[in-house]
């Protein structure tokens, strides 16, 4: 049993007996505002409802805002959903393939590697509370009461609630219920907003350092990543090592190197001719300024995974082999770089049949001659061909100073259309995934950053505040009960039920609620079985 299953356990253990003594001695509990609700466990406090009462007074601007926030709920609707269809239809791929851990699940800082501790926090704390001051301040700007404040705990913290008083809630009309249902999503999105301008104004003062013993710091090849048990791996090449240049294993003279960009991928070239049936030395620099070199280490274009029921696995690709050449209507295409191959799938199409040479990872020294693999037919990725591998250049994910700032920055570079930008949105925000928050610490030295220290902290707390509060709002617009979206959706399919004539208010609200129980369990059963798949 791993520690994150082993933690989850205790922490299981040690609420199973409060949540009973709660159900049990109901009163008890409520003389230190404890409170049963489901499975979970209701800490209930007063606490900001005074400054709900004071902001809440402007009623007109909180009537503007409950429009805008009605917009902005619809659109991160459309944004949740296209997530969650997505991530569907990605499932049959994704079973047998190995979870990320339930660790991974819970936005628990600390405890999920993706969140740091103290980051995470404060981030979290801020992303809860003003979700629901939201709620709050617009519940008295609507004339209802707030009961209550608090914490919702369940095992773990699950969130911060806010409790307008339910009799009041349910005599308001549809339009002031949805401006306080959606109120929390909106101030997320906003509080997002200001963090990810501010953020990207620090780093408008972020340059690229003049590093020693690097000659074009903006084009330099720098590791990102290496992936486990690769050539890249062995070569004793730490991540954030910037690559300066390349030989030949048996050879003296170094040649430089240079990073390639294609569809936002980087890789490494170099004008000396490369082959995986050869071994080379890597030239590389640290945070020292210090010229080192790698062990001896094949080059090539690595393939990293190869993806289930693909042209590639048709054809017995295996990940950690190298990808050799491509032989399309008797011409054999020889990749030398990530670079290469890329550029030559972009020439492909659909039905188009090739024939596959790979060469295993070199053992005790001695490197195989390149193995043919049976003709395939490529499918359809658009209008190009599809294989099916992702690929390397010999385990190394590389980038450059100057590229890893702009991901960090600017996530709609290059959109053109609304479905670019809902894409461009969702790549920035699995950043966390592959350790981008938004510059991981071990490359900061690629920069200079004015106040040092001080500029970094700061930009990483906003990168977090944005990012844990965009993400609540969005899955907040989850169209199912007990989430925010769920009752907006009700209120959306009552006001569509009126427009087609349904004038009778009971019969609309029986109607919309069973509409949105029906949807929620759908909705719900798709998001659990995303996360299991993600999970396990």
């Amino acid at each position: 049993m791993d520690t994150a299953m082993l933690v989850m356990l205790i922490l299981c253990i040690v609420y199973i007996p409060i949540w009973i003594w709660v159900w049990r001695c109901p009163e008890k509990a409520a003389k230190l505002h404890l409170v049963k609700y489901g499975p979970t466990i209701m800490i209930k406090t007063r606490l900001g409802i005074k400054t709900m009462d004071k902001i809440g007074k402007y009623s007109r601007f909180w009537l503007v805002f409950g429009f805008i926030s009605k917009v902005v709920s619809a659109g991160l609707f459309f944004v949740m959903m296209y997530m969650l269809i997505v991530a569907v239809i990605a499932l049959p791929s994704r079973l047998g393939s190995g979870g990320i851990g339930i660790q991974y699940a819970l936005a628990i800082p600390g405890f999920n590697p993706m969140l740091p501790l103290t980051y995470g926090i404060v981030a979290l704390f801020i992303a809860m509370v003003v979700h629901e001051m939201g709620h709050g301040i617009q519940s008295r700007a609507n004339n209802c009461k707030v009961d209550s404040t608090g914490l919702l705990y369940g095992v773990v913290p699950l969130g911060a609630f806010c409790e307008p008083n339910e009799e009041q809630l349910s005599e308001l009309p549809r339009r002031p219920q949805m401006d306080i249902y959606s109120a929390g999503i909106t101030v997320n999105t906003f509080v997002a907003a200001i963090a990810i301008v501010l953020m990207l104004l620090l780093c408008s003062g972020i340059a690229v350092a003049d590093l020693d013993g690097v000659d074009n710091d903006e084009s330099i090849p720098g590791v990102y990543s290496i992936d486990e048990n690769s050539p890249a791996f062995m070569s004793g090449i730490p991540t954030s090592a910037l690559i300066t240049g390349i030989r030949d294993s048996d050879g003296s003279d170094y040649h430089q190197v240079e990073a390639a960009y294609l569809d936002n991928i980087v890789s490494i070239t170099t004008d000396l001719p490369i082959t995986p049936l050869n071994t080379y030395v890597l030239r590389y620099v640290l945070e020292d300024g210090i010229s080192r070199e790698s062990e001896p280490i094949q080059m090539g274009v690595l393939i990293k995974s190869v993806t289930k029921n693909s042209p590639a696995k048709e054809a017995g690709l295996e990940a950690l082999t190298y990808l050799y050449s491509m032989t399309i209507s008797d011409t054999e295409h020889i990749f030398e770089s990530v670079y290469d191959f890329k550029q030559f799938m972009a020439t492909t199409h659909p039905g188009d049949e090739v024939t596959i040479k790979t060469v295993t990872i070199a053992h005790d020294g001695e490197i195989d001659p390149p193995y043919e693999h049976k003709q395939v037919t490529l499918t359809s990725s658009g209008d190009i061909g599809y294989l099916g591998i992702s690929v390397t250049d010999s385990g190394f994910t590389v980038t450059t100073p100057t590229q890893m700032m702009e991901n960090a920055t600017d996530p709609f570079r290059d959109c053109s259309s609304p479905i670019d930008y809902v894409k461009s949105l969702l790549r920035y925000l699995s950043g966390p995934m592959n350790g981008m928050d938004p510059i991981p610490n071990s490359i900061t030295w690629w920069y200079d950053a004015p106040a040092g220290e001080l500029t970094w902290k700061t930009v990483k707390m906003l990168y977090w505040i944005f990012w844990l509060d965009i993400l609540l709002a969005i899955s907040n617009a989850l169209p199912a009960y007990p989430f925010d979206g769920g009752f907006l959706f009700e209120g959306g399919i009552n006001w569509l039920l009126e427009k087609l004539g349904v004038k009778d208010v009971e019969r609309r609200k029986k109607l919309s609620g069973s509409a949105t129980s029906s949807v929620s369990t759908v909705i719900l059963i798709m998001f659990f079985l995303v996360i299991l798949a993600l999970v396990i």
